[in-house]
């Protein structure tokens, strides 16, 4: 399988590389409407067993788009690297990527809630926590800091094998690239294009 591409328009298309019965490659796409996020379900309702399932899945293939740009922003041979430094540099990296996620999901930085419904958790960290469970990456907690100080017990990412010593921190990273470790205007500008 290549990564999921999300389109222009939204669509993301797969592809299989395998041989398909002589066939050669299959490639399928899912329209953007199937992407959006699901629902909120009225509690006590019920889903009817004929219904369709596919916001789980526009969710899973959401995040699978999300894998291999995700993965190359923690680089091998570092230390623990605070989560805001990985959504930092996908958003630098993958600058397309990363608004058609967080206008589908909204980001405390454009002042959307915390919680379950922001692409930082609903997505971002989903797939690294996927990477996580598949053994390309490692995770440990510890405390946000500069604009993720809000979260009490963040991802620290790195690359096997375990590496040893101090964390990297979101504002330790902001020092050393000399910016702010706060949003600005010019993090929230991306999303004006």
């Amino acid at each position: 399988m290549r990564p999921p591409r999300r389109q222009p328009d939204g669509t993301v298309v797969y592809t299989c590389t395998g041989d398909h019965d002589g066939a050669g490659a299959h490639t399928w796409s899912v329209a953007p409407a199937v992407v959006e996020a699901p629902a909120t379900r009225t509690p006590g309702a019920r889903r009817s067993s004929a219904a369709p399932r596919s916001s789980a899945n526009a969710e899973d293939t959401a995040i699978d788009e999300l894998l291999e740009p995700l993965l190359a922003c923690v680089k091998p041979g570092e230390p623990f690297v605070e989560y805001g430094v990985v959504e930092y540099r996908f958003r630098l990296a993958r600058p397309e990527l990363f608004v058609a996620h967080v206008r589908e999901r909204g980001h405390v930085m454009l002042g959307a809630r915390r919680g379950p419904g922001s692409a930082s958790t609903a997505r971002f960290a989903k797939a690294l926590a996927r990477l996580e469970r598949s053994g390309a990456l490692v995770v440990v907690k510890g405390p946000g800091t500069g604009a993720w100080r809000h979260d009490q017990s963040i991802g620290y990412w790195a690359r096997p094998p375990r590496p040893s010593g101090p964390l990297l921190t979101w504002s330790m990273y902001c020092a050393t690239q000399g910016r702010s470790a706060e949003w600005t205007d010019a993090d929230r500008a991306l999303f004006d294009t």
